[in-house]
């Protein structure tokens, strides 16, 4: 027995994604959505692993499992909630550097004359400086379970206020994590790390602390020019459909 309607109706009513808006993100029809919700059509395999790595959920958990309304809460690395109102957003192209590493993050930001492969992505007309980050578990003193090596994170370099539902790229102590923040009483951060103890830090001591926008599944043995090719050709099918509902 498969669990994929029950989970994507779960999915739905958590991100309060109607059965249009998630079948025009799926590029599916609404009737198609029904029919896997109520057990009476099953997906195809490309469309369980489309939806697995837009919501960062495993392929076996996603058809599996029942999963619960708590854990479905734990998947939200790359979740979009702006989908909500696509049609009411704006996305334009934009060239954005794609780094191989999350180190090369301050070396993009802080030298122009470094020579770097960049990305087309469709982002939302309000987004500030974005850049492409490879994921290299190595690299990172603690991330979520959902990201796997080769994965892609879209990052916003101009810092905001800290909310509690948003994961981050923090430094901090010459440690990077990936993790969600909370704010305590003055200047101190609670990092609430995936793997480890929870983290107390002072806001001061933290280098730099940039959300994660959208969370993309990596193509994993592929050449990393092959692989921003491929994310191109998926990002600017979903520009062509943004733009035709805005028609």
């Amino acid at each position: 027995m498969s669990y994929f309607g029950s989970n994507i109706r779960k999915i739905r009513s958590i991100q309060k994604i109607s059965q249009t808006e998630f079948a025009e993100i799926f590029d599916l029809s609404r009737a198609s959505v029904g029919s896997y919700e109520e057990g009476r059509a099953e997906p195809k395999i490309d469309l369980i692993n489309r939806v697995a790595k837009y919501f960062s959920i495993t392929i076996d958990e996603l058809i599996n499992k029942e999963l619960t309304v708590n854990e479905l809460y734990h998947f939200d690395v790359g979740n979009e909630p702006t989908f909500k109102n696509s049609s009411k957003l704006v996305y334009e192209l934009k060239s954005i550097p794609f780094c191989p590493a999350v180190h090369d993050i301050e070396k993009v930001l802080s030298d122009n004359e470094v020579e770097i492969d960049s990305m087309q992505m469709p982002l939302n007309e309000g987004s500030g400086v974005c850049v492409a980050v490879n994921i290299t578990p190595r690299d990172f003193r603690a991330m979520p379970d959902s990201m796997t090596q080769n994965d892609i994170i879209i990052v916003d370099t101009e810092q905001v206020s800290i909310t509690n539902d948003q994961y981050y790229v923090i430094k901090t102590g010459g440690a990077i994590y990936i993790s969600k923040l909370k704010v305590l009483a003055g200047k101190t951060v609670l990092i609430l790390q995936v793997d480890y103890d929870l983290l107390l830090v002072n806001i001061d001591d933290i280098d730099y602390y940039y959300p994660v926008i959208r969370y993309i599944g990596g193509f994993s043995g592929e050449s990393e020019s092959k692989r921003i090719d491929r994310l191109e050709e998926q990002l600017y099918r979903l520009t062509e459909k943004t733009i035709q509902n805005k028609l």
